[in-house]
């Protein structure tokens, strides 16, 4: 197929705006309509928001920020708890985009907004309040960021790239990913090499790390609960090879980027041509893969722990994309596809006569903590003085949220 014809940096807004706004409206409908609850994970960060504080037991602090927030705009329904996706999403997509129009044309960042905004992962995640939601917008800040700085070598550029880092870091430590990334792209460029001894670059570093100060000393207060979390959930201390985890991580990017989307990454990492920018997106989508992979291989890993490799990723497929874009879009319509799956999954089960059982319903895990709340809450009646307890975190999340108990009130 002939190469795709450029595309003026007016209408790649409008197709921008369009791309965004129609798929946030769309999104928020799906979230307003769906019978579903909060997830665990999501009913413990609103209890967080409740008493906003520089660090929890195992997430650093910005999730919490996020959830206060919108609460305190519209209340504490399931809708506006996890409203705060809607909102990020769109600016990390533009981010995509600016990253796309920088280092390529216009063309190539609108390319690369549909393919990240439109990558099944990302389509989840708009549905559920993560961290994920955080940390994507700070790294692709972040990489817009540390390439206009290298571009310009500006004072306001290399600033805001600590100030990025520093917030990716109080939103998921993984960020921490970003430093051997951009020491790799700055190694394999010579023309960059010599900002590995530049002032500013150091700079934005102490930045970043000034940020993350506070979270680390309430770590430090209170005996490292988010660190020893963190090394808990990757099952580091029963290191060996876990090939099955690495394959069961490695088949789950293909849900996360999409089946074509994440083949296209890798014909683009070896059939587009050599460029300085080219080198920088494969080095911010590689390193970021194959930490995460060695992880699942000496422990384990979720498969949507790499998720910050696929900002990197998207704009690598639409620069390969500008030469053979039947793929790119092919890529896109698949993911599309997947998504209105996903969306619809209920009523397509309806219509063919499925009925949801434990097996068949992907949303059992939210579903039923209601009843349950209603059934303490009445027994809560009988000794009304008495504190919710048990070691089951899972269960206190869900009840302290369903019967919007401050913390103070569970043991």
């Amino acid at each position: 197929m002939s190469n795709l014809q450029p595309l003026s940096e007016s209408r790649a807004y409008f197709g921008l705006f369009l791309l965004i706004s129609l798929l946030t409206a769309y999104r928020a409908l799906i979230l307003a309509s769906a019978d579903i609850g909060l997830y665990v994970d999501e009913a413990y960060y609103w209890g967080w928001a409740q008493h906003l504080d520089w660090g929890y037991y195992s997430k650093p602090p910005m999730i919490a920020a996020l959830i206060a927030f919108t609460t305190s705009l519209c209340g504490d329904g399931v809708f506006c708890v996890k409203s705060g996706a809607l909102l990020v999403y769109p600016v990390t997509t533009w981010l995509v985009f600016r990253l796309g129009q920088v280092l390529f044309d216009a063309r190539t960042g609108l390319w690369a907004a549909a393919a990240f905004l439109l990558m099944p992962g990302v389509a989840l995640s708009n549905l559920i309040i993560s961290t994920d939601v955080l940390l994507l917008l700070f790294w692709a800040w972040a990489m817009l960021a540390l390439v206009l700085a290298l571009q310009t070598n500006a004072w306001r550029h290399w600033l805001m790239l600590g100030v990025a880092c520093g917030l990716g870091l109080l939103s998921k430590y993984t960020m921490a990913v970003f430093a051997p990334s951009a020491l790799l792209a700055l190694l394999l460029v010579p023309a960059w090499r010599a900002q590995l001894l530049n002032p500013r670059l150091w700079l934005a570093a102490l930045v970043a790390l000034m940020i993350l100060a506070p979270n680390i000393v309430w770590n430090a207060h209170h005996g490292w609960p988010t660190f020893q979390h963190t090394a808990e959930i990757s099952n580091l201390a029963d290191a060996g090879l876990h090939w099955d985890e690495l394959l069961e991580f490695l088949s789950g990017q293909l849900a996360v980027f999409g089946p074509i989307s994440l083949i296209l990454w890798l014909v683009a990492l070896f059939k587009l041509p050599a460029s300085k920018h080219k080198t920088l997106l494969a080095a911010f989508s590689v390193v970021f893969l194959l930490a995460i992979a060695l992880q699942a291989l000496l422990g384990r890993a979720n498969a949507n722990w790499a998720a910050p490799a696929f900002v990197a990723a998207s704009v690598l497929v639409a620069a390969w994309g500008a030469q053979h874009g039947r793929w790119l879009l092919a890529a896109i319509l698949l993911n599309i596809v997947i998504m209105l799956g996903a969306y619809h999954y209920t009523q397509g089960a309806q219509w063919f006569g499925v009925e949801m059982t434990g097996k068949t319903d992907p949303y059992k895990r939210v579903r039923g903590w209601d009843q349950l709340a209603e059934q303490y809450a009445a027994r809560q009646t009988l000794a009304p003085q008495a504190l919710l307890m048990s070691g089951d975190r899972d269960l206190l999340a869900q009840i302290g949220y369903h019967l919007r108990m401050h913390p103070e009130h569970i043991v």
